[in-house]
């Protein structure tokens, strides 16, 4: 999936949407990577850190881990999408942020190591085995990685409902597969084996799958679309301008859903 695509996806579409946050997916997964940081004392008076939040959307985790922080924290944040950027930097006063590639972080910020690196809900567009050997140069020894993203578990029944050749053809799929565009990793052990190859030990690590319900099509457009999960895979195949008929005609036969994602919720410190 290219770059441009990612980019008007979340610029365009998602960025005055997303920290609605439908179906509380978001902000659930992220309160799990804080109460990670903070089992390991990164939120105790009188720590200081650096932390780095790479995709970081709207600053939603930035702005809970500085509510929370009874330390001092000096936040920094990259993201491709200037609209996310401009909320971000509403939210977070002092932060220091650029708009950029995820996947060349050696071109940002250079020269400056972090204590703490996030990378929450970008794996799916940039690897894993990309970011590894970059986020483990840029951590201080004794840094933390922390990680949030889907796996390649994620939607299962609306991955089931998707083979169905009809619906692939009338939500204008063709042989597009949601493992073909999304590059998340298959479920917590590869993360912890690509962080480990990159002398990074996990430290405390979980596999969080909240329910999921969509009723009818909206409300999965409003999820899947204007919500961010999905948005560049909806805008290539096009159906977000599906007509009232092929609406109707997904509606009668894809819904209503009950699902689950599956999100890897982890911890590294570099060795």
């Amino acid at each position: 999936m290219s770059t441009a695509t990612v980019h008007h996806a979340y610029n365009d579409v998602v960025a005055t949407y997303y920290d609605l946050d439908p179906q509380g997916i978001i902000g659930r997964s992220l309160d799990r990577g804080i109460l990670q940081l903070r089992q390991e004392g990164l939120l105790d008076p009188g720590v200081e850190l650096r932390i780095l939040d790479i995709g970081m959307g709207t600053g939603l985790f930035l702005g809970k881990f500085a509510a929370q922080a009874s330390g001092r924290i000096a936040p920094y944040g990259v993201d491709l999408a200037e609209n996310m950027l401009e909320v971000a930097r509403r939210r977070l006063p002092d932060l220091v942020a650029v708009a950029g590639d995820a996947s060349d972080l050696d071109a940002h910020f250079p020269g400056i190591q972090f204590d703490c690196i996030c990378t929450h809900f970008v794996t799916g567009f940039v690897s894993m085995r990309v970011l590894a050997p970059q986020i483990a140069r840029r951590l201080k020894p004794g840094g933390y990685w922390s990680l949030i993203g889907g796996t390649k578990a994620a939607y299962a029944a609306l991955q089931s409902k998707g083979n169905s050749g009809l619906l692939r053809r009338l939500a204008g799929a063709g042989d597009r597969r949601m493992d073909d565009r999304v590059l998340n990793p298959a479920d917590l052990r590869e993360v912890e084996a690509t962080m480990d190859a990159h002398g990074i030990e996990v430290r405390r690590g979980e596999t969080f799958e909240p329910e999921l319900a969509f009723e009818d099509f909206e409300a999965f457009m409003d999820f899947g679309h204007r919500g961010g999960w999905l948005t560049p895979l909806i805008e290539e195949m096009g159906l977000h301008k599906a007509g009232p008929l092929k609406r109707w005609l997904i509606d009668r036969l894809a819904f209503p859903v009950k699902d689950s994602h599956n999100i890897v919720v982890a911890l590294g410190r570099k060795r």
